[in-house]
């Protein structure tokens, strides 16, 4: 008879370059263009797939969602985040960190694959301060990205040199797209404008929804975004129109909005879910922003969708 512990285990199924399982996509498409590289990735079933990729030097990546199906769950700092992904949802990975998720199929990306000195040549051709991340809202959306992805789609797997040349200037065309509207600018630049930059921006809001949570102040989310603390709120104030605390406490009303329409959660579990410190301060919060209590906001939305 042959003892448990005498059968070895089954071999790990093998992944891609990406940390999915190659044996689950639908589609697998993946083109190298040097300093940059395409892939278009799909899958058709709702599995659950824990992705994990170790740091290395291999630049950043931009995906777009060309489907509505699919979400995941992002695991980075103390707290995992939800992530869903609609036509034209984007995101930007940076290679140089550790990246693990819970992904849960039904996906249509097409991935852009941009390595650092793609980034430092187009830097130098645009007269660009140097780049040296990208980030984005957790929920962003870009149509011209979207647009540009849908075209790449449709090329990706015809061969010949004149589609390869087609490749390569739409992948340019994304590349500095995406340089420009979620690159770092350098601080001198920010300085000079008193804003933030885009990815200064993206990076301080994502911090403010994830870390306001444990408990981290707004200097230490500024120390993130290598500034001081004055500037960071001055030049935040700026790009948004809102103090910090102001834009945060209207982000935690509109989740708090939402769950009171949406869900039969107690107004005190609501609070505990949007971060604030009680119901009372959740009603005098929403009483403000949004003109009327948050027991009065979800009668109303039931009896109106009676």
């Amino acid at each position: 008879m042959i003892s448990r512990a005498s059968i070895p285990p089954l071999p790990a199924a093998p992944k891609d370059n990406l940390g999915c399982v190659a044996s689950k996509l639908q589609k697998d498409v993946h083109v190298d263009s040097g300093d940059i590289a395409f892939y278009r990735k799909c899958m058709a079933e709702p599995d659950l797939e824990r992705v994990a990729m170790p740091a290395c030097e291999r630049g950043f990546l931009a995906g777009i969602s060309l489907g509505n199906a699919h979400r995941r769950k992002i695991f980075r700092g103390a707290r995992p985040f939800d992530r869903r992904f609609e036509t034209d949802s984007i995101y930007l990975r940076d290679f140089s960190e550790d990246y693990q998720a819970d992904m849960y199929g039904n996906f249509d990306f097409v991935l852009v694959e941009l390595s650092r000195p793609f980034l430092d040549r187009l830097a130098h051709e645009h007269d660009m301060p140097a780049i040296s991340g990208l980030t984005c809202t957790p929920e962003q959306k870009d149509a011209v990205l979207g647009h540009l992805a849908r075209a790449l789609a449709a090329n990706l797997e015809i061969a010949g040199p004149l589609n390869t040349l087609f490749i390569e200037q739409i992948g340019l065309a994304i590349g500095s797209h995406v340089a420009r509207q979620y690159g770092s600018a350098s601080i001198a630049s920010e300085r000079t404008k008193g804003v933030l930059s885009a990815s200064h921006e993206a990076r301080a809001k994502e911090l403010l929804l994830e870390r306001t949570r444990n408990g981290a102040s707004i200097a230490d989310i500024a120390r993130e975004c290598d500034l001081s603390r004055g500037y960071f709120i001055r030049a935040f104030s700026k790009s948004t129109g809102r103090t910090p605390h102001q834009w945060l406490l209207e982000q935690r009303t509109e989740q708090a909005r939402q769950l009171v329409e949406r869900t039969d959660m107690t107004l005190s579990e609501i609070a505990a879910q949007c971060g604030f410190a009680d119901q009372s301060h959740l009603s005098r919060v929403f009483l403000k922003l949004v003109g009327v209590s948050p027991g009065a906001w979800r009668r109303h939305g039931r009896h109106g969708t009676g």
